[in-house]
């Protein structure tokens, strides 16, 4: 067996939960050198760490927005194998790139809008409404209001969005549940939940089975964007399944044999080298 040497990036935020740290741990008891990259907690030298290509892959587990991304585009720039692929992380986390990569590949995907200012909502139509407001770059639900009328767009702070941009998207007709789709780079899994607009305390899940339907628009997020390892959000509305949000390296909960399967996608990817092109990953799953 040949020993690897692969860089996690990992923030805070995910220092103690089960992704990254399980598959790291599992890569180490397997026999690679495994590197701790915490942006939060050390100054990062990260020049000398790729400046001689002494890693043969960098992992990715980070907040949308942190650190972690710079460093992670930073390993890419320098020739060295990044999972995910770094470009395709950049599209997946800014929400308004990743609506249009799913409307070039005719991926059914919520109509988004680009909102620079509060106030601008008030522009939408009636029939608009009601409207999922959230930060364009953000995740795990952070900021993400329903307003049910134009008259609520009108109350928003504007302050809200001083920080940053935000997507509005129509809320889409649904039954209360998302799905989660997560692709392990082995094999596709879906998991049932209440939808977090309805139930903010984040209920049980539960997995279900996965239909033709729903790997298929699985497989075509993966070849589209270009991931491995990614989770897709999905709601079925009147037309049928619709994605609402993309995920890299989610936390694939309720996933069997998880460590394991990302384990060894990970593997794959290091071993080879390089990346698949962009448009191939997400094809070769059961």
């Amino acid at each position: 067996m040949i020993k690897l040497h692969l860089c996690f990036i990992v923030e805070e935020r995910y220092r103690r939960s089960r992704f990254p740290m399980a598959v790291a741990d599992h890569l180490t008891g397997l026999g690679h050198e495994i590197t701790i990259l915490e942006p939060h907690v050390n100054l990062v030298n990260f020049t000398e760490l790729v400046g001689d290509r002494r890693v043969d892959a960098v992992v990715l587990r980070t907040v949308s927005g942190g650190p972690g991304l710079s460093l992670h585009e930073a390993a890419a720039a320098s020739g060295i194998t990044t999972i995910n692929d770094a470009q395709s992380v950049r599209r997946v986390r800014d929400k308004v790139v990743a609506a249009a990569v799913a409307h070039a590949h005719d991926i059914p995907f919520a109509r988004t809008y680009l909102v620079t200012r509060a106030v601008l909502l008030e522009q939408l139509p009636d029939q608009s409404f009601p409207l999922v407001v959230k930060p364009n770059v953000g995740g795990f639900g952070h900021g993400i209001r329903v307003l049910r009328t134009r008259e609520e767009a009108g109350d928003l702070d504007p302050a809200w969005c001083a920080g940053g941009y935000l997507v509005a998207q129509p809320w889409v007709p649904n039954t209360g549940d998302d799905i989660k789709l997560y692709n392990t780079g082995q094999g596709i899994h879906a998991v049932r939940r209440r939808s977090p607009l309805l139930d903010p305390a984040d209920g049980p899940r539960e997995l279900v089975t996965l239909t033709p339907a729903l790997r298929r628009l699985a497989q075509r997020v993966g070849y589209a964007f270009g991931l491995h390892l990614y989770g897709v959000d999905v709601v079925r509305g009147p037309q049928g399944w619709v994605a609402i949000d993309v995920n890299d390296f989610p936390s694939f909960g309720m996933v069997p044999n998880a460590v394991d399967m990302v384990t060894k996608t990970v593997l794959d990817i290091a071993r080879r080298g390089a990346v698949r092109p962009s448009g191939s990953a997400g094809l070769a799953v059961s």
